[in-house]
């Protein structure tokens, strides 16, 4: 409140004036305040004892008549239709309580008394603090609900508190009421000890409150740190990749230029065996030329001695072209490096298959979701919530466990998929039958479809795998953040994996009766833990099948 309204205010009530009077001295009071600081209002001390004013203690004249200053009651009716416009303005509407005890012009009213039901004004509020008689009842804050500070099985004021029920009490409660015998204190020492416990409270707050900070600090360089260590690791990934790019690069380079050169000295050694063939052939050709000059000589002696020199008198023997053929056709060292190419192939994608490839982008589907479960705008996580949802309740298929399906059914080929589930104490990540339509789901609810046949359960450490009812203790060295889950349908195998380092976690052999339906269950929270949500990963910058 500003200067101007604190020159407003009676100094005995410090309230606004009410019925402003002027004294000689030039003090201003309400008319009431002074009375009752003269005692005018009681009829056995009125008119004993001097006058005076209670700021500045002059002595006054006994038959003194109180001028009431108009000019000073002008300004606090501004004041107060000030603040009844500025309340209007601000949609509000002023909540007022008038005196009960003022007989003619009702004042407001600043204090409630418990002991005489009643609201009082400034100055009846002063005469119940100054009155030996009234000091003892209870003034609380302007009310006109007085029944909430009262029992309502005796109608008695509330002054003790039951420390058994925590719960505040009258007098005849504790001795003849339900808290008989029951171990009590006052309001004020509950109070007290309230207060204490509330200090207590709050120092551990603010401790609670410092550590969360302490460790949203140290998470912060955390954030840096990761993507520092992804980009040193891009890094490496891109230069490992490019040095094997440029081996097979090279290996490939190597092999086409075997394949050359197998080409060149192939057709070197046909070009020689040609060679060799158009020698003999030009052999045979004179042979034959000479055998005809002869035939035709009539010199019988001439011709036998020329037969005989020539060596022409016997068969003549030709190799075998097939044989030629099979010699200069052949392809081995072609298919050594197709072989190789081959081996290569194998090496690099079949030994050393990745997981990942096989990645499945699975979505939530929350019209399956439990009621106390949120699934999150993008399909990807679902995490305990608490706010049941009583039109998806009456839709859920799943009502005896606080889990949720995805949208995707498999009835062929292998999928893989992960999770994250962090550090959560507790979660359940498994397999249920489902038709190959969630629709043909719902007109079936209470069908064996939704049945989980395979899962694997963590539970404050210990990891637990089961297939229909046999259940299995896994021993996991490692804390598990990602969970994969792999799926060869054609193998009939159900497989669980450390997502991080792709390390067979437990395989099961499966006899698959119908489409898979992947489940998720992130179970409940337990006194502030396990809120975390499970997430479902999905491969970046990748198109997933």
């Amino acid at each position: 409140m500003d200067v101007q309204e604190d020159d407003l205010k009676c100094p005995v009530c410090v309230e606004l004036f009410t019925d402003p009077v002027r004294l000689p001295c030039g003090h201003n009071f309400c008319q009431t305040c002074i009375q009752v600081v003269w005692n005018m209002d009681d009829p056995k001390t009125s008119g004993e004892g001097p006058l005076f004013c209670p700021e500045c203690q002059i002595l006054l004249p006994s038959d003194l008549k109180l001028e009431f200053n108009s000019d000073l009651q002008r300004k606090v009716q501004d004041v107060f239709a000030g603040a009844s416009s500025l309340e209007g303005s601000s949609h509000m509407s002023p909540f007022i309580i008038m005196c009960d005890q003022c007989i003619g012009k009702t004042e407001v009213a600043v204090k409630s008394c418990l002991s005489c039901d009643a609201s009082l004004c400034s100055a009846h509020t002063l005469l119940h603090q100054q009155r030996e008689a009234l000091r003892g009842h209870s003034l609380i804050e302007v009310t006109e609900d007085f029944i909430s500070f009262k029992c309502k099985e005796h109608g008695e004021e509330l002054k003790l508190f039951c420390q058994e029920d925590q719960t505040t009490v009258c007098c005849l409660c504790i001795v003849v009421g339900s808290h008989k015998n029951h171990q009590t204190v006052t309001l004020q020492e509950a109070c007290s000890e309230f207060k204490k416990v509330l200090e207590t409270n709050k120092s551990l707050l603010l401790q609670r409150k410092h550590l969360a900070e302490s460790a949203m600090q140290d998470l912060k360089p955390l954030f840096s740190e990761v993507g520092k260590n992804a980009e040193a690791y891009r890094l490496r990934i891109v230069e490992k990749y490019n040095q094997i790019k440029a081996q097979i690069e090279e290996d490939q380079k190597l092999m086409l230029a075997v394949l050359e050169t197998e080409e060149i000295y192939s057709n070197k050694w046909l070009r020689w065996k040609n060679e060799s063939l158009e020698c003999h052939v030009k052999d045979i050709n004179a042979a034959l030329r000479s055998s005809q000059s002869l035939a035709h000589n009539v010199n019988s002696l001439a011709h036998n001695q020329h037969l005989k020199k020539h060596r022409l008198g016997s068969q003549v023997e030709l190799p075998l072209v097939s044989v030629i053929e099979q010699e200069y056709s052949s392809t081995d060292k072609m298919k050594t490096v197709e072989q190789l190419v081959d081996n290569l192939d194998e090496v690099v994608l079949q030994n050393t298959q990745r997981l990942w490839s096989s990645l499945r982008a699975v979505n939530l589907d929350p019209e399956t979701a439990h009621p106390e479960l949120e699934v999150s705008a993008d399909k990807l996580e679902v995490h305990w919530s608490k706010k049941p949802t009583p039109e998806r309740k009456r839709k859920t298929n799943i009502s005896s466990q606080y889990s949720v399906q995805v949208k995707e059914r498999f009835s062929s080929g292998s999928h893989y998929w992960e999770v994250a589930v962090w550090k959560k104490p507790y979660w359940l990540i498994g397999l249920s039958y489902g038709s190959a339509t969630r629709d043909q789901d719902s007109e079936h609810p209470n069908s064996d479809f939704n049945s989980v046949f395979c899962y694997i359960y963590h539970g404050n450490g210990k990891y637990l795998v089961c297939q229909d009812s046999n259940e299995k203790s896994l021993a996991v060295r490692k804390i598990i953040q990602k969970l994969g889950l792999w799926v060869d349908i054609p193998k009939g195998t159900v497989s669980f994996y450390d997502g991080d380092t792709l390390t067979l976690l437990h395989s099961f052999r499966v006899e698959f009766s119908g489409p898979v339906c992947p489940i998720l269950n992130p179970c409940i929270e337990i006194n502030g833990l396990n809120s975390q949500p499970l997430s479902i990963v999905h491969l970046r910058n990748k198109n997933n099948s």
